[in-house]
């Protein structure tokens, strides 16, 4: 019995327990948190109802299955950039740590053209651009939001679940309607491309590598860098076996010193070649 006792404690210590916030916890954190813009605490309760409509419900261990943590769904990339921690730390953190990384990403993301460009508007595809359809086109990527402007239209960009930035607006404001609303989005497009970009392409690519770095333990980036690495690596021998072997029909009276140099300077020039051509894939 005390065996059974001590194993269940153990499970449960590895176990992740839920801690559920409010809409007024989120809005009073966005309203406390530094690092949010003047526009953020303005509509600090749609970012609270995009966080309990949309993606997590209100529990800040949130994790959606493939790339996204937190009350506010942050990705891997973004909770190392803002947060300076692991996802699994990450979902310790309290609400306010929370929202603080998340207003990090958000602030900057509020700056883009498409953000600007959307406000601009004042209305867009017959509907009044509020808070909600600002908070969507951030949450879906600026990248696809701008793709929904140039088209015009609120089917302009959809992601791979049918939710179109209008639709999840919908969803934040809790009526649900113009479209499917996908269920939970996986979190914020704001700065989930490579790099931190905030113009980024949309989201399938961002699951994809967050998908990858799952799999294989290793961020595609890192990845592209140990290849770049050992691409260069490997020219940078077969030249240095070269020059080895011309080195020794020198020693050997086999080649001439000019011959010699100029010999070394086209090895040179191929590893720079190699190099450039290697680091630019």
């Amino acid at each position: 019995m005390k065996k059974s006792v001590a194993l269940l404690l153990w499970i449960a210590s590895g176990v992740v327990l839920a801690a559920m916030v409010s809409a007024a916890d989120i809005a009073a954190a966005i309203q406390n948190s530094p690092s949010a813009s003047t526009w953020l605490k303005q509509n600090a309760q749609a970012v609270a109802q995009l966080a309990i409509n949309v993606e997590s419900g209100g529990n800040t261990t949130a994790f959606n299955g493939s790339c996204c943590y937190g009350v506010l769904q942050m990705n891997r990339t973004n909770i190392a950039r803002y947060a300076n921690v692991t996802p699994e730390q990450y979902q310790q953190l309290s609400l306010q740590e929370q929202v603080n990384a998340w207003t990090q990403l958000t602030s900057k993301a509020m700056q883009s053209t498409a953000v600007t460009n959307l406000l601009a508007l004042g209305t867009f595809d017959g509907r009044t651009v509020d808070g909600n359809l600002v908070l969507a086109c951030v949450q879906l990527g600026i990248g696809n939001c701008q793709t929904m402007i140039n088209s015009g239209k609120c089917s302009g960009f959809a992601d791979r679940n049918g939710t179109t930035i209008c639709s999840m607006a919908d969803k934040i404001a809790g009526t649900n309607s113009g479209g499917t609303s996908g269920g939970n989005t996986g979190g914020s497009g704001a700065g989930t491309g490579a790099g931190g970009s905030i113009d980024t392409p949309g989201r399938a690519s961002v699951s994809m590598a967050e998908a990858f770095a799952q799999g294989s333990g290793m961020e595609m980036s890192v990845l592209k860098r140990n290849l770049q690495i050992i691409g260069i690596s490997a020219v940078a021998l077969i030249l240095a076996a070269g020059l080895g072997g011309m080195w020794q029909m020198f020693s050997m009276g086999r080649m001439s010193t000019a011959d010699l140099k100029l010999r070394t300077i086209q090895a040179c020039i191929l590893l720079s070649i190699a190099v450039a051509m290697i680091s630019w894939l």
